[in-house]
């Protein structure tokens, strides 16, 4: 056994359920290596260099999680857990210029993975379902626009189904990029039901909610 595999081995280890896939996970804390992607969630501005670094310091710490499969809301919670069992269990949060601090114990999940189809005209049905990770990591950014498009999983002409996953043709490319401002509103709508985490800071004016992606690690 090597000496790596040896201080590998003394880390403790810990198993949690996430609150959305409902699946079990095995994880150990942080170690001095993880320091400078951790320091770079909390510090970073951009929300997809923060989603991309949380994701490798949870591979790093995890041996039986296919991360990119897990919704952000499942993989927030888990990296949450880490931090409590690596750190400390208060998060230093800033609100308006206001330092708040939050126990990750108080950080509560709510709503669900859901799926929805809406129909089009001439035939055409667009399926939006829950984004995963691994659809996340595919845009450009983490703008509302290109959340909305993850969100689009599948379009279905006329009995032929497309995964928007795999190879799609340029006509349904053409498709998404050209969909009627009507469908937008119902593409919202489904994107305020998505699972997520959220918790009600205490700051000078009474409380205020902070919820939503990566709030917990760039809000400002």
């Amino acid at each position: 056994m090597s000496i790596f595999e040896s201080l590998s081995s003394l880390l403790p280890s810990y198993e949690i359920t996430l609150p959305f896939s409902k699946t079990q996970v095995t994880f150990t804390p942080f170690r001095v290596k993880d320091a400078k992607n951790l320091s770079m969630i909390l510090q970073e501005d951009n929300k997809k260099l923060a989603l991309k670094n949380m994701v490798e310091l949870i591979k790093c710490c995890t041996k039986d999680a296919n991360i990119e499969e897990l919704c952000l809301a499942d993989a927030e919670y888990l990296f949450l857990q880490i931090r409590s069992k690596s750190v400390d269990e208060i998060l230093n949060l800033i609100y308006n210029e206001e330092k708040v601090q939050v126990n990750i114990a108080e950080i509560q999940p709510r709503n669900e993975i859901i799926e929805e189809s809406l129909s089009l005209s001439a035939g055409i049905t667009i399926v939006l379902e829950t984004p995963k990770i691994k659809d996340l990591l595919r845009l450009s950014s983490l703008e509302k626009e290109e959340i909305s498009k993850a969100c689009i999983q599948k379009v279905i002409v006329k009995n032929e189904i497309y995964k928007l996953n795999k190879f799609v043709t340029e006509e349904i490319k053409q498709l998404i990029d050209n969909l009627p401002l009507s469908v937008l509103p119902k593409i919202e709508s489904f994107i305020k039901k998505q699972p997520e985490l959220y918790v009600n800071l205490k700051v000078l004016n009474g409380t205020k909610e902070v919820s939503g992606l990566l709030n917990f690690f760039t809000y400002r």
